[in-house]
Parts: C-alpha cells; sequence; structure tokens
C-alpha cells in the first residue's frame, strides 16, 4: 500500500535556514536552487540525480512552488545575482583582494568571457565541456601532488 503525501508539507520556510528562504522541508536545499536548475534547462530528473538525497517528489513539489511563486522566487534570483555581480565587480576593482594561494593551477578559462553570468548564458553543453577541462586540469594537480597523495593512501595522524 502506498503512503499519501500532504504535498503542504514538502516546502517550509525556517528563520535559522537561508533566512526563511523557501525550501524542501527537512533539507537545506533552496527552491531557489531548484528554479535555478530548471531555468538552465536541467529536467527534474536530472535535479533530482544531482542531489541525491532528494527524491523526483520533492524536486516537484519545488517547482510547482516556484511556478504558484514565481515572482517572490524571481526577485531573490535577481538579487542573489546582483549580489555576485557587485562582489564580483569589486574583486575585479580590487576594492577586494584575491585570496593568495600557494597552489599555481593553470585552470583553462573561458575566452572572451569573464564574468560569471556570461559563462551561465553559455549552452549547457559548452558549460560541461568547460568545466570538464577545467576538472582535468585540479585532477592532474592533485595526482602529482605529493600531501594529497599522502592524503588518500591514508597516512592521518589521529588525534
Amino acid at each position: 500500500m502506498s503512503t499519501i503525501t500532504d504535498i503542504g508539507t514538502l516546502i517550509s520556510r525556517q528563520p535559522d535556514i537561508h533566512g526563511g528562504c523557501p525550501i524542501i522541508a527537512g533539507t537545506g536545499v533552496t527552491v531557489r536552487r531548484i528554479a535555478i536548475w530548471y531555468k538552465q534547462s536541467l529536467s527534474a530528473e536530472e535535479i533530482a540525480d544531482r542531489i541525491g538525497h532528494l527524491t523526483l517528489t520533492q524536486v516537484y513539489a519545488a517547482l510547482t512552488y516556484y511556478h504558484a511563486n514565481r515572482e517572490e522566487i524571481d526577485a531573490d534570483i535577481a538579487a542573489e545575482e546582483a549580489e555576485a555581480d557587485r562582489i564580483e565587480a569589486l574583486i575585479c576593482d580590487r576594492q577586494i583582494p584575491k585570496q593568495p594561494t600557494d597552489i599555481a593551477l593553470e585552470i583553462p578559462t573561458i575566452a572572451n568571457s569573464p564574468s560569471r553570468r556570461e559563462f551561465m548564458q553559455l549552452p549547457l553543453e559548452e558549460r560541461r565541456k568547460i568545466l570538464a577541462k577545467q576538472a582535468e586540469v585540479m585532477l592532474q594537480h592533485y595526482q602529482e601532488d605529493r600531501e594529497w597523495q599522502e592524503l588518500e593512501a591514508g597516512d592521518l595522524i589521529d588525534y
């Protein structure tokens, strides 16, 4: 016998989680995150695959909430993008220094596309190719990194 789910229980708001933004109940996954991936042409099934602990029912509940409250969620997405753009501009203007790192990675970048917004507007397949190239470079780096090899080997000191 199947269990009947009250769909009203699938989305919640908690002031201490993501500032009270609507989330999938029992998780920290925002409806905003699901809507963003949906707007990037991912299907509900692909979204559920990406966030393995979510069921397809939960993803559809988030999409239903999004469609019923599109103005609220789109405004939330726009505010998040505006803040990301503001921070990116500050970094580009050197008002916020990039964090120094002791790792010299040559990660391929998008030719003529310096901003995150432009990257997100590329076709999904193009973004996947770019990210795959970056992943290859990072994998090669970690395969050559002695400290990482020791961590993978489990040579850790237990305190």
